[in-house]
């Protein structure tokens, strides 16, 4: 009975999260502070529900999900580039056909369901962040409503979310990666067991990301010595990576063998994402065009250059982190210690992709990173003004702020300016409050 009540109460992540993602909805599609455009791939869709005209995005992938969300026998036609996501295909498929269920096929059109499933799916990804930031700084900072609601919301306002909540694309795992793989390496060694590599197995099938950050855990492990090189470790090291890759292999084992056709890896296949450095470093063949840049070691400046981007986009969250690194000390935080060390690790893992459309592979990393310190330092403010400016000012900037498609990476506006305004007021303030304490 204890049990079913704990599940009963980590239930309300899930609806506070869905009530963030919904304030999130209000604000892009019909508060309307910036234009809902992706600039690239992404049109507009008019849409009128009870009397209110809103526009909704349209991807030029979507297609390509949609597809197999109505029909999963698609995942496995020759060439379907999809195919190595099959259960994100099959929650948001089975999302939809309950959603279709429960209101009797009342919507005439099944699309209009899948875009319900694809919110909630990410909607889900919010929740299960929220739960295991809470799980990682259960000691420091209180799960109460209202700080369960700024996490979810910060989530769901943040770019990533804000613009991906809205798209049929897994990219917004990318933060459970990180957020998953944090909690095992504070919780070290407990909750590493062949339930965790299971799990983090079926996971790879959502996200394939899953798997090269279990590796990177237990590449940490070895480096900080948490885990020494004998045999008997090692042995035991490879065993639970086998033991996460298995749903991977059955899977690719049922195309080979049921299916009579070689798994197909759009990723790689068509962009040449990190097979570009064997191909390099092997053969003549190279991926040239667009967003490649395949030459070593001009791969790293592109990197590099598209991370100074990053950060200008993040302008107003990445100034409160260093004023506040700057002004407060902060000792025994071991759980920002986690976040930084596997980050960096999956940062440098992006390094080598070898395509680097704007923004977003950087945001993997780094970005998330820059959201999860701003959630952190929201909640050690020394005073309830403080925090007003800093909340309201991220809020501001992350409702004002463009698509990372957009030509001049950050569109200022009116929302922005206020925002940079108040964190001027921020810092006048704090300078009179540190004042003020030292005189008292």
């Amino acid at each position: 009975m204890k049990n079913f009540i704990t599940k009963l109460n980590n239930l309300k992540f899930f609806f506070i999260s869905l009530v963030s993602t919904f304030v999130t909805f209000v604000i892009n599609f019909f508060l309307l502070p910036v234009k809902p455009d992706y600039f690239i791939c992404n049109n507009l869709k008019d849409y009128d529900f009870q009397n209110y005209n809103f526009q909704y995005p349209i991807s030029c992938d979507q297609e390509s999900y949609y597809s197999a969300i109505r029909d999963l026998s698609t995942l496995f036609n020759e060439g379907y580039v999809y195919q190595g996501r099959p259960l994100y295909i099959l929650i948001n498929s089975a999302i939809a056909n309950f959603l279709n269920i429960s209101t009797f096929g009342s919507v005439d059109n099944f699309d209009n369901v899948i875009h319900v499933s694809i919110i909630i799916f990410h909607t889900i990804v919010i929740s299960i962040s929220g739960y295991l930031f809470f799980k990682i700084f259960e000691e420091k900072i209180n799960k109460n409503y209202l700080n369960i609601f700024l996490v979810s919301f910060t989530f769901s306002v943040s770019p990533l979310f804000k613009w991906g909540s809205f798209d049929p694309s897994n990219q917004t795992l990318t933060l459970l990666v990180i957020m998953l793989m944090t909690y095992l390496y504070l919780n070290f060694p407990s909750n590493l067991s062949s339930r965790t590599s299971l799990l983090i197995g079926f996971l790879v099938l959502f996200h394939r990301t899953f798997i090269v950050g279990y590796i990177l855990l237990w590449l940490l492990f070895f480096i900080e010595k948490k885990l020494n090189f004998k045999l008997k470790i090692i042995i035991k090291t490879i065993k639970q990576i086998f033991i996460a890759l298995i749903p991977f292999l059955i899977y690719n084992l049922y195309i080979i063998v049921f299916q009579e056709q070689v798994p197909y890896d759009e990723n790689s296949s068509h962009y040449g994402q990190f097979l570009w450095l064997p191909l390099y470093l092997f053969t003549s063949r190279r991926y040239e065009g667009g967003w490649h840049c395949m030459e070593i070691p001009q791969f790293i400046q592109c990197y590099l250059i598209d991370n100074f981007y990053l950060i200008l986009y993040l302008l107003v969250p990445v100034c409160f982190i260093v004023l506040n690194l700057l002004t407060t000390k902060y000792e025994n935080f071991q759980e920002l210690g986690g976040f930084i060390k596997f980050t960096f690790m999956m940062y440098l893992f992006y390094m080598f992709i070898g395509w680097y459309p704007p923004i977003r592979f950087s945001y993997y990393s780094v970005g998330h990173l820059i959201i999860l310190l701003s959630i952190f330092f929201m909640f050690n403010q020394e005073n309830k003004i403080l925090k007003f400016l800093y909340i309201f000012s991220i809020y501001l900037y992350f409702m004002f702020l463009n698509h990372w498609n957009h030509p001049s990476t950050l569109d200022l506006n009116y929302g922005i300016y206020i925002s940079f305004l108040l964190i001027l007021f921020y810092v006048i303030y704090k300078i009179g409050y540190k004042k003020y304490e030292k005189s008292d």
